[in-house]
């Protein structure tokens, strides 16, 4: 295999949650060295042939076929190929806002099967201008290999709201009702009721209203939406009862509220 690099250039698109920063694939020479060097974010090389070592302060990761090795944001790693057998990788940058254990607790993972994922890494120059949401999908893809803690094992009554939270979080536009969330759990309302107001500190009723009220001033104040048309698009039919609901809510009228002012209607 020919010796050599190829970087592809990423443009600093800010995305959320998983911000690309670079990628790219090579193929080390004998006694290759890097280091010392540091990132302000993940990056991530996967090996398919070769070996070497990653080495944080004195202590030295050997890294084989297979393996990804990790250099954490802000630490500074040396890493160098095996003078016999040196490295072919491919390499990929990222930001991360939100947690993962398996990288901020790792230096190596062995994980064969995200060799796919870096084998199109290597040619995602070749999306033109979407490269950037290209690799941003594969590092999804990637993380989603990641072993995670199992999340805490939930009471029946706690997963009961928590499905009843989601179903109204997601079906609040329709002409739902408490009786119908509890029959879709297959469950009485009263005790429906009773387990939802003590975990979520509301009755399912009023929470509800809230999330259709909520999502009406949102539609009002953010994308313009007329009265009817906020009221239609969070679940109410009735405009006599939506404006006196909203009123009680946000202590002025919806259309007083479009205008951005507190008193009675013009």
């Amino acid at each position: 295999m020919e010796v050599g690099m190829k970087l592809i250039v990423i443009a600093d698109r800010k995305l959320n949650d998983v911000n690309p920063t670079e990628c790219g694939v090579e193929c080390c020479p004998a006694y290759f060295f890097r280091g010392p060097t540091s990132r302000r974010y993940y990056l991530l090389h996967y090996v398919f042939s070769g070996r070497g070592t990653l080495w944080v302060g004195d202590k030295g990761y050997p890294v084989s076929p297979g393996q990804i090795f990790i250099i954490h944001p802000y630490e500074m790693v040396r890493y160098s190929a095996d003078p016999q057998d040196p490295w072919y990788y491919c390499w990929v940058g990222f930001e991360l806002y939100f947690d993962v254990l398996e990288l901020r607790n790792n230096y190596i993972l062995t994980l064969p099967e995200a060799e796919p994922i870096f084998e199109a890494l290597k040619d995602a120059d070749q999306k033109g201008p979407q490269k950037e949401l290209f690799i941003c999908g594969k590092i999804y893809e990637l993380l989603s290999l990641l072993g995670q803690p199992p999340a805490p094992e939930l009471s029946r009554a706690e997963e009961y709201v928590r499905l009843a939270k989601q179903y109204i979080d997601f079906n609040y536009p329709q002409d739902i009702t408490i009786e119908k969330v509890a029959e879709e759990l297959h469950i009485s309302r009263s005790y429906f009721s009773t387990i939802f107001r003590k975990y979520m500190g509301k009755s399912p009723q009023q929470y509800l209203v809230d999330v259709r009220l909520e999502n009406a001033a949102e539609l009002i104040s953010n994308y313009g939406y007329n009265v009817s048309d906020a009221a239609m698009s969070s679940g109410y039919t009735d405009i006599f009862n939506f404006s006196k609901m909203f009123k009680r809510r946000f202590g002025i009228s919806p259309s007083a509220y479009a205008k951005g002012k507190s008193g009675p209607d013009a």
